[in-house]
Formats: structure tokens, sequence, C-alpha cells
């Protein structure tokens, strides 16, 4: 049966632009240096640290596993939180130095031309997807809700943030597709019983996605195609509205995603 398509729930970071890697990385580095602390994550360690989401519960993490002779006393201080809050202004600054990732302006574009509705769902905070999109003087304004972490209390993968983000567009998740780009986002659209295309980012191309309706290396855009790297493959391997339409349509009849394996970095030259 043909479910028309009235929204895109877009995750945020990975999704939109590679955020974590050239912004929130840096940002708590420089959050460290500020604070006056020995700490530097390097690009491997911030790999293995996204398995944990939200920023004061890596942070945590990164103390009881790295530095456990320091919890008490930085939990107890209250210093996770200033840090936390001192990153989060950093990365605003650099926000709009991050360039979107292919095709998401491209897709905005044309949801919106169609009258669909496009949400920001993500852990992060809004100042800093809200200090991301002004890079693009109409993308804010194409933007009809930002779900950050001030939304929900629990984070990615419970389902919370996208149910928040139905429940304000006053949407079923049978007339939306999720894009997301990491197994904690997917599980979390999958919970809330989302129709769901991962396109993998920098950090999450070794994430296991079985079960998305499909899986490409990004969005697309016209002069660079999309690696298809499970279920269905869009057409010049470009991700437009009439593929999210036809991923809704089949949902639920395929196991499309069941047989994806990481993607290998070379082939897909698109970005």
């Amino acid at each position: 049966m043909s479910r028309e398509l009235r929204a895109l729930l877009l995750d945020f970071d990975g999704t939109v632009a590679e955020t974590e890697r050239y912004g929130h990385r840096v940002a708590y580095n420089q959050a460290f240096a500020e604070m006056k602390l020995d700490w530097r994550w390097d690009e491997e360690l911030y790999g293995s640290l996204l398995s944990v989401t939200g920023g004061k519960e890596r942070l945590r993490h990164y103390l009881e596993h790295y530095r456990p002779e320091l919890l008490d006393n930085v939990v107890s201080s209250g210093l996770v939180e200033k840090i936390h809050e001192a990153k989060v202004r950093h990365f605003a600054r650099l926000a709009a130095t991050i360039p979107l990732r292919p095709g998401v302006l491209r897709l905005v574009r044309e949801a919106r031309a169609a009258s669909a509705a496009i949400a920001i769902t993500t852990t992060a905070s809004e100042l800093g997807v809200r200090a991301l999109l002004v890079q693009h003087q109409e993308l804010p304004t194409m933007v009809d809700l930002i779900a950050g972490s001030e939304a929900v209390e629990r984070k990615k993968p419970a389902p919370d943030v996208y149910i928040w983000a139905l429940d304000r567009l006053g949407l079923a998740a049978g007339n939306c597709v999720a894009i997301e780009d990491s197994n904690a986002g997917f599980r979390a659209a999958l919970a809330a019983g989302l129709t769901t295309l991962v396109t993998v980012s920098d950090y999450t191309a070794e994430d296991d996605f079985a079960g998305a309706s499909a899986v490409v290396s990004n969005l697309g855009e016209v002069n660079a195609p999309a690696c298809s790297l499970s279920g269905p493959k869009p057409p010049n391997g470009i991700v437009d509205l009439a593929f999210l339409q036809a991923l809704l349509n089949s949902a639920g009849e395929s196991d499309t995603g069941r047989g994806y394996r990481p993607c290998v970095r070379q082939a897909c030259s698109s970005e």
C-alpha cells in the first residue's frame, strides 16, 4: 500500500555534515585547553568514544575508562558540565566552517518544494545545529523543527527524540523517512518505526546497519553520484524524494540492508 512521504527526519552529526571529526573533536580539545587540562582526543580515540551518545555522557565514559583516578573529583566539582558548556561554545564558532555533506542541500530544497517537512533529530545541541545551518542563507528557513539534545532526556539509541519530533510534527512514522549515519541513530529510528536510509560517514563505515532500507555513501550530487552499499540503488546515484518514497512504499516487504558490508572507502570516491 502506498504511503505518502510527508517528512524527512535527518540526523545531524555525520549526516548533515562531517561534524564529528572537524567540529566536535576539535571543540572538545579547545575546551580542555581552556580548562587547562592535559587531555587530548586524537582521531582514533574520538572514534572509539563515539559509541557513547551525548556529550556529557561521553566525557564521563572517558573519565571512567581512561582517567578513573580523576572521576570522583571531576564529577563532584561540576567540571563535566563546565567542559561541555565550553565545548558547545567552541563548536558553535567552528560549525559555520564545516561544509554540508553531498546532496543534503539539494534534497532539502526538493523536499521544501514538494511541501514535505524537514526535521533535524539529533543528540547535538540546538545551538550547534543552528550555527551550522546559517552557512546557507535559506537553509534555516527550510527546516521546520530541530529536535536537539535539550528535547528529551534519553539519547539515541533510545527512540525518544524521533517520537518527540513526530509528535511535534503531528505525523505518523509511516509517512516519514529517517536519514542516519550511525548504528545508534539507526537503531533509534528503527525503534520509532521509521523507514531509514543510512548514509555512512567517516566514523561509521564499520557500523552494523542490518535491516536498513538502504545504505549509501552519501546522498549524491549530479556530478558526484553516491555509492550504493546495500539495498535498492538510487537512480544515477542520486537520493531524491522519488527514491525515498519508493523505500517508504516497500518498507517491511524485503530484508534490505541485511547483506550490508562495511564501505570500501576507496571505492566510494564521490565525497
